[in-house]
Order: C-alpha cells, then sequence, then structure tokens
C-alpha cells in the first residue's frame, strides 16, 4: 500500500507542476465538466465559491447524491476527504466521525453538529446509532471540516458541522410550469433492495410553491465479500416530506417558508445495530423521527444593512423497544430526544472603497432539549431511565459574530467570535435511593481568525486558528451506577485548532477549454480535556477527562476536466494520540485514497466512469476493554474498484428520463473498513430509473 501512496502522491505532483504561464483567471473559463470546487458553498458565512474559502469544505449536489444511490447517509459521505463512518452499517447504527473525532464504542458523536435545514439533530443510545433519515429527502450536503465552523453553529463542532438540505419545489418547476411529478425506482441486487419514491411540485400562483415526497425502501442484510450475511445491515423505513414557501409582494427574497419530514422503521431488529455483537438478541423497534422548521427571510428590497434569516424549530428523534425480555421484566421501554430551537442571523454589507467589502454577520441561538427514557415493566410500573442512560434537560443560549473582510478577489479575511452558555438539569432517575437534584451550568468562548490570499490568478495560500469550546452534555454530567458516581465536575473539552494550505486553479493548463483544481489542507487539533467513557475501578466516574490529546492530519483534494472528461480524487491521512500516555486514540481511521475516472457527454446525457477506494492498514491502536471490530483492533488495507453509468438527456423528448447503473465493489472484496464494526458489502449491482414530467 505505500507503493499506492507514491503513485498517487507522485501523480499528483506531475499534475499540480504546470508553469504559471498556462494559467488564466478562473472567471474566464469556459465550461466544461463540473468541478466541485467551482460550486458555491452556501453554510460558511456569505455564499462563495469552495475553493475561495479560507477552510476545508466538501459539498455534495443532486447530481453527486443520485450517482450514489446510497441506502444509508453513511454512503453519502464515506467519499469526502477526513470524513468517515462509525460503528454499524444498517440505517439504525451508524455514527459519523471527521478528521478522527468520534466515539470509541460506536454511540453517536456529539462533536460533530448534524444540522437538516438549520436544525441540529441530536441522538444518542447505546448500541444506536446518530441519525434516522433518508438520502432521498435531500438535494445538497455540505460538510465544513475543523472547529472554526462552530462560530455559526454551535461550540460543540470540535470535528466539524454536516448540512442537510432538503428538496425544494423550484428544483423540479421549470418554464413557468405550474405542476411537476418525479416518480423514481430502485434496486440493488446484494440484499435484494427495493426503493420507489414519488414527489409532487406545484406551483398554484406566482410566488408560491408546495411540495410532497413520499420513500419507500426496504433490504435485507447484505452479504460481505465472503458470501456471509452481514446481521444489522437490513433497512426498513418509510419517509415523506412537505415543505412550502410563500413569497411576499413578489420578492423571492422576502418570504416565508416551512418544512416537515418524518422518518418511520418498524420492524423486529438486532438490539447491537452498532457491532451486532448480540445478534441472536432480537427485538422490536419503531424508530420515529420528525423535524418541523418555519422559516422567514427579508433583504428588505436589497438593503445592505438588514438581511435576516429566522427561524424556529422542532425535532424529535425517538426509538420505542418492545419485545426486550432479554433485557429484563419490560412491556417496553422509550428512547428519545425532543427539541425546541430558534435562530435569529443579521447580515450586513458594508462599501468601504477601493475594492474592500466588508460583511457582518451577527446572530442568536437558543434550544431547549429533553432526554426521557421511561422503562415500564408488565405490571405498569414506570422506571424514569437508567443510571446508564440517564434522563435529563439541556437548555442552550448562543451569540456569534463573524466578519467577512473582502479585497477585491485577492484577499478574505474572516475574524469571528462566538459565546456559548448550557444548564443541565437531571431528570427523575433514580439509582439505588439517589435521585440527582443539582444542576450543571457551564459556559464558553470560541474566538477564531481565518484569511486567504490569491498570490496569483492560480495559487492562494490559506490558514486559520481556532480555539472551540465544547460543554458536557446530559449523558456524560449524569451517567452513574449503584458502584460508580456520576462527574458533576467534568471540565468543558477545549480545542486549539491550527490549518495551513494552499489552493491552485488553473485553466487551459493541457488543453484549450480545460480546468484543473486542487485544494491541500494541513491541519493540527490539540483537545484539552477530552471527555470520553473510561472503564475503571468502583468509585471512579463512567465519564473523565483526558487532559491533553492530539489529532493532526492532512486532506488533498484536486480535480480536472477537459471536455466531457473528468477525473477527481482525495486522500486523508490522520494521526491521534493521547498526550501524556503516548497511546494512539482509536477513533482515527485508515489513510485512505480516492480516485474517479469519468467521461460526460452533454448532447446525449450519457456518463459513466470508474472510482477506486484505497485504504492502509491500520494498526496504531489501542487495545481495551472496549477493543472489539472498529475500536481497538487493527484492520488490513484494502482496494475496492466500482463503476458507474448514466443516462440523463438535457433536451428532446426523453428530457426528465433518467436511468443508472452501478456496480460496487466489481471483484467482491471482502474487507472492513477500520471504525465500522462490520464487514462492507460485497459485490452488488444496482438499477435506478425515474422520471420527471
Amino acid at each position: 500500500m505505500k507503493n499506492t501512496r507514491l503513485t498517487l502522491l507522485l501523480g499528483t505532483a506531475l499534475i499540480v507542476a504546470p508553469i504559471p504561464a498556462l494559467a488564466q483567471d478562473r472567471a474566464n473559463a469556459p465550461e466544461t465538466t463540473r468541478m466541485a470546487l467551482d460550486r458555491m458553498v452556501i453554510s460558511a458565512g456569505t455564499e462563495k465559491v469552495a475553493i475561495d474559502t479560507p477552510q476545508a469544505v466538501s459539498t455534495l449536489d443532486q447530481e453527486d447524491i443520485d450517482q450514489v444511490q446510497a441506502t444509508t447517509i453513511g454512503d453519502l459521505l464515506e467519499g469526502m476527504p477526513g470524513v468517515n463512518v462509525q460503528g454499524g452499517v444498517g440505517q439504525l447504527g451508524q455514527g459519523f466521525n471527521i478528521r478522527g473525532m468520534g466515539t470509541a464504542i460506536g454511540d453517536s458523536d456529539n462533536r460533530i453538529l448534524l444540522t437538516v435545514d438549520g436544525v441540529t439533530k441530536f441522538y444518542e443510545q447505546y448500541r444506536m446509532g446518530a441519525l434516522f433519515t433518508e438520502p432521498e429527502l435531500y438535494k445538497r450536503v455540505e460538510v465544513l471540516r475543523g472547529p472554526a465552523s462552530s462560530t455559526l453553529y454551535g461550540a460543540g463542532a470540535l470535528a466539524g458541522v454536516v448540512n442537510f438540505t432538503t428538496k425544494d419545489a423550484s428544483d423540479f418547476l421549470s418554464d413557468g410550469d405550474p405542476l411537476a411529478v418525479r416518480l423514481k425506482a430502485a434496486t440493488e441486487t446484494n440484499a435484494e433492495a427495493r426503493t420507489l419514491s414519488g414527489i409532487v411540485a406545484v406551483q398554484p400562483t406566482e410566488g408560491v410553491e408546495l411540495l410532497g415526497s413520499y420513500n419507500y425502501r426496504r433490504t435485507d442484510d447484505y452479504m460481505s465479500g465472503n458470501g456471509n450475511t452481514v446481521a444489522a445491515s437490513a433497512t426498513e423505513s418509510d419517509s415523506w416530506l412537505v415543505k412550502g414557501r410563500v413569497s411576499i409582494g413578489g420578492n423571492k427574497k422576502h418570504a416565508i417558508w416551512a418544512s416537515y419530514q418524518d422518518w418511520i422503521s418498524d420492524a423486529p431488529q438486532v438490539y447491537d445495530q452498532v457491532s451486532a455483537a448480540t445478534g441472536s438478541s432480537l427485538m422490536r423497534r419503531r424508530v420515529h423521527d420528525k423535524t418541523a422548521v418555519l422559516g422567514y427571510v427579508n433583504d428588505f428590497n436589497g438593503s445592505k444593512i438588514f438581511n435576516i434569516e429566522a427561524q424556529l424549530a422542532y425535532s424529535l428523534s425517538k426509538v420505542h423497544q418492545t419485545e426486550t425480555t432479554f433485557l429484563g421484566p419490560l412491556a417496553y421501554s422509550d428512547f428519545s430526544y425532543e427539541s425546541w430551537q430558534a435562530k435569529l442571523q443579521n447580515t450586513s454589507e458594508f462599501d468601504l472603497g477601493g475594492d474592500w467589502t466588508t460583511f457582518l454577520i451577527l446572530g442568536g441561538q437558543w434550544s431547549t432539549q429533553e432526554r426521557r427514557n421511561p422503562r415500564v415493566a408488565f405490571n405498569g410500573t414506570v422506571t424514569p431511565g437508567a443510571g446508564t442512560h440517564p434522563e435529563g434537560d439541556m437548555d442552550r443560549y448562543g451569540l456569534y459574530g463573524q466578519l467577512e473582510i473582502v479585497w477585491s478577489d485577492k484577499l478574505t479575511i474572516m475574524p469571528g467570535v462566538r459565546i456559548d452558555w448550557t444548564k443541565l438539569k437531571p431528570g427523575s432517575t433514580i439509582v439505588g435511593d439517589t435521585v440527582l437534584t443539582d444542576n450543571v451550568t457551564d459556559s464558553g468562548v470560541s474566538p477564531k481568525l481565518a484569511a486567504l490570499y490569491n498570490f496569483t490568478p492560480w495559487f492562494g495560500l490559506f490558514g486559520s486558528v481556532a480555539r472551540t469550546v465544547r460543554m458536557p452534555n446530559v449523558d456524560e454530567i449524569f451517567t452513574r451506577s449503584a458502584t460508580r458516581p456520576n462527574n458533576p465536575n467534568l471540565r468543558p473539552e477545549k480545542s486549539d485548532n491550527i490549518e495551513a494550505g494552499f489552493t491552485l486553479s488553473f485553466n487551459d493548463m493541457l488543453g484549450h477549454g480545460d480546468r484543473f483544481r486542487a485544494k491541500t489542507t494541513l491541519f493540527r487539533n490539540d483537545v484539552k480535556d477530552l471527555i470520553v467513557n473510561v472503564t475503571a475501578a468502583a468509585g471512579t466516574p463512567y465519564f473523565q477527562n483526558i487532559n491533553r490529546s492530539r489529532f493532526k492530519g492532512l486532506e488533498v483534494e484536486a480535480e480536472y476536466g477537459m471536455g466531457g472528461f473528468f477525473a477527481r480524487g482525495n486522500a486523508s491521512f490522520i494521526d491521534g494520540k493521547n498526550r501524556l500516555t503516548g497511546d494512539y486514540l482509536n477513533t482515527i481511521p485508515a489513510n485512505d485514497y480516492r480516485l474517479t475516472l469519468g467521461y460526460a457527454d452533454a448532447a446525449t446525457g450519457l456518463s459513466g466512469g470508474w472510482t477506486g477506494e484505497f485504504a492502509e492498514r491500520q494498526d496504531k491502536v489501542t487495545p481495551s476493554a472496549f477493543a472489539s471490530a472498529g475500536s481497538g483492533l487493527a484492520t488490513p488495507g484494502y482496494t475496492v474498484h466500482n463503476l458507474f453509468f448514466a443516462f440523463k438527456p438535457h433536451g428532446g423528448p426523453a428530457r426528465g428520463f433518467e436511468f443508472r447503473i452501478a456496480v460496487d465493489n466489481v471483484f467482491d472484496k471482502q474487507y472492513r473498513r477500520h471504525l465500522s464494526a462490520l464487514a462492507a458489502e460485497g459485490q452488488s449491482f444496482k438499477f435506478t430509473v425515474a422520471n420527471t414530467f
């Protein structure tokens, strides 16, 4: 695998070495293939092209999402540099990991903020995943890597932020059509998967848009490359989305919008969705996830001082467990996170003269969250949660400000600061004869400074420094047992992150009309007082602070397009250690590389290509009491090949029709991604047919 790394890095070096005389201003570049680093980023402050953002950002648009033909959200995120899936492989078992920050025993990861249409989603349950949702609901996914994104989103984002944007009616309505309908069907051979999706978009009158969407997904447990069935990999879910937008006075930037999405899975399942270690233990789980948003935007008819965005949101993630006699005499138990959230933000623009422009973003956020875990015995007795899954409430308040100082297309400077307060209130969980009564409050200040300077139209340097504070949550503060107390004295985690990198942007590099883009990021994240769940003797708390840990790494993204030909690749190298003991942290993924080669013909709508996934052996682990697949055990390197093909005409009588076929794991390779507790899927053929009319 070292030879593979050398070959890929040498190939990148040969591509990025052309002389500056071949470059021209990218604004004048002719349109060829879609370039990911040329896409607009909407969640890192004011809108800007990804390559001009002074932090690491990856974006998936609708075409990317459709091409993956994803079963789970993890299928979408795995291809991004520095982003990995932890724990299980099914919709109910996946946690997420960015730059080596994740949860070693496979529960959800609270150092990554997950948002849906701006609503923060959070769920944490032993042997379950972090996010329950359907890939078909979304048209855009943006991943902001690193803690600099905490300024706009919250103090918990030590690793980064993942933002999901749902589909809109305007994505399907064209040429003033009042009605559009999209029907889609997909299947997969390995897991005998079947997916049905329907969308209705309506514009009953000018300035009013309505969308309704329904998705049906069923898969069996899939087989790995050696032909073994992988338990806890099946999927059974139904989801729907309704969304509307009303423009006020014909101004699309003065509008009220609302959305509601609902995701349900109700079927017998393996108890341990993370590692399937208790594969013989079956229960029935009804998983119900709801997200509702009411939003308001107003640019005050193009005012440079006031451009307001406001929203009020409700979120509920709930698991109803029955048939759990192997856990004790329980009729059922519920695990839920229910929250109300509000956000108000204003963006002002100031023209300072001499090509200098400044944007000022000011905002505030509030949320209140209830965590409940009633356990109901057959005689009707209700126990309010277990000590190891305590009930409790969390209130959060945050104020933030970010400046974006722009000089021509040469320089961008982004200072920012955020102040957060949290208040934790224990629930009525009884352990022994004890009920906790003391509230726990914390606060933190998270400043940052980021900058990007384009020395030439083809070469730029960027960097950032950021301190981010993450306050402990309900689980970490109140978890206890009869022999081990809770830890109300946990200190907030403090992250000091430094990033530096460069961008390359060439047009007409090897031929007329071609384009090359690259972005390389080095980072070092020192985390003080990292909170971990430790195995210890009686009398010591479950959660404790590790005084100092360090995460460092390198991320590379590069792409090239000429005519219909395109090549894109990324690589990620991450290392993490406890600086006091020298032990490796067990949340660090393997070094990996991805390369895609393909061709897209705009005239016919035909496209296709190959993607290779390459991972090195990961043996930098520290065995522990939690050592298991995905946590504390080494994994060998692997190489996996995938093929894809699509027919999607852009005009003529077949416009709106779409056909896709893909072959994943072409050579039926047996492998396991390092942070996954279960083997990956073996060879599988995927087919999708859709039509919009």
